[in-house]
């Protein structure tokens, strides 16, 4: 079965670059995006949607993405879904509350391209079992 990768971001060019970059890998991914993270919530707790990684921005408006990883860990049906924070900050205390809020990793967005398809090929191989999703 192919492997449901749910990107949630409130910047809709960083949505679709990060969609952009994991069409280019060679494993075969489905990508969903939730542009806030109450839609990416709405998506996972009313059941249309199971996904095998969630890519969660941390500066959303609305719901942050430190209330959507609280929202998921508290749910037993939903904690145990990878959650990886995807984010521009690079404030050691964001990085602490992810840490502490129960993020499974945490990535910088990088201006470069090449370096953020390599940081997050790494990110998939931890948390995916990309061995069954190779075309």
């Amino acid at each position: 079965m192919q492997p449901v990768i749910l990107i949630m971001d409130d910047n809709e060019d960083d949505a679709l670059l990060t969609k952009l970059v994991l069409s280019k890998m060679k494993w075969g991914f489905k990508t969903e995006v939730a542009l806030s993270g109450e839609a990416g919530l709405a998506l996972i707790q009313g059941g249309n949607l199971r996904p095998n990684l969630i890519l969660l921005d941390l500066k959303m408006p609305g719901m942050d993405g430190i209330e959507v990883l609280r929202t998921l860990r508290g749910d037993k049906r939903l904690s145990s879904i990878p959650v990886v924070i995807v984010t521009h900050s690079g404030l050691k205390s964001d990085e602490q509350a992810c840490v502490n809020a129960g993020a499974n990793s945490y990535l910088h967005k990088s201006t470069d391209i090449n370096q953020f398809k390599k940081e997050l090929e790494c990110i998939l191989i931890c948390w995916l079992d990309t061995s069954t999703s190779q075309q």
